[in-house]
């Protein structure tokens, strides 16, 4: 009973894998918050679990780490892989694309893990290589060549290039670090108006720049 007379709920007991993936998410907030620093007793802690489970569910925070990077892999979605067609401006379509990839894949734990993880030397950046040329980098490119005129892009993308488009990506990837590092007010509406902002101010360049590329490629 509650000192009020009611009756208090019971807590629902949780078989181990929904306990386990409890315990991911947790641990997932926390090292957003925080960081990765900190004992298995402070984490268990901040899990709300006790030391002994937690130990049984993770024998080490390594171990904690690397499940919360698969969880967080696992959340990736590449449900659009390829930049809008249509009679609309370049930008605008990118826009679009950014939008519904932003949706899926970056929130205040996506963004701030992954930059936790760089900043503390562990690989998850390295492992999102491959599937950011793939979700990305090359649609982002071959959208951009069609708009310059030019043939689809090569695989690899060549370094100039990609280093093109991962600028372009960038600028577009600060607006969600001011939102969820930097602590910026900014909601849903003014979050797509930065990103249009970043890509009409872009875009145009980034055409130029890329017939530059391809021209200095043709030559080499």
């Amino acid at each position: 009973m509650t000192d009020q007379g009611a009756p208090t709920r019971p807590r629902r007991r949780l078989d181990p894998a929904e306990r386990r993936a409890e315990v991911i998410r947790a641990a997932a907030r926390h090292f957003a918050a925080q960081g990765f620093a900190g004992t298995m007793r402070d984490l268990a802690r901040a899990c709300g679990v006790a030391a002994g489970l937690f130990y049984r569910y993770f024998p080490s925070k390594d171990a904690l780490i690397e499940a919360v990077f698969a969880d967080m892999r696992s959340r990736w979605s590449a449900e659009q892989a390829s930049v809008p067609s249509g009679p609309e401006p370049i930008a605008t379509r990118l826009l679009d694309f950014y939008a519904a990839y932003l949706r899926r894949n970056s929130d205040y734990n996506g963004v701030r893990l992954f930059l936790h993880a760089a900043l503390a030397g562990h690989d998850l950046p390295v492992r999102y290589g491959a599937d950011l040329d793939a979700w990305v980098l090359r649609p982002v490119a071959a959208a951009l060549r069609a708009e310059a005129g030019l043939p689809p892009p090569a695989h690899p993308l060549p370094r100039a290039e990609r280093d093109l488009i991962i600028g372009l990506h960038g600028g577009i990837v600060f607006v969600d670090i001011r939102r969820h590092v930097y602590g910026a007010a900014i909601d849903d509406a003014r979050h797509l108006d930065l990103i249009g902002t970043v890509l009409r101010a872009v875009v145009p360049g980034a055409l130029v720049e890329l017939r530059r590329i391809e021209t200095g490629l043709a030559q080499a």
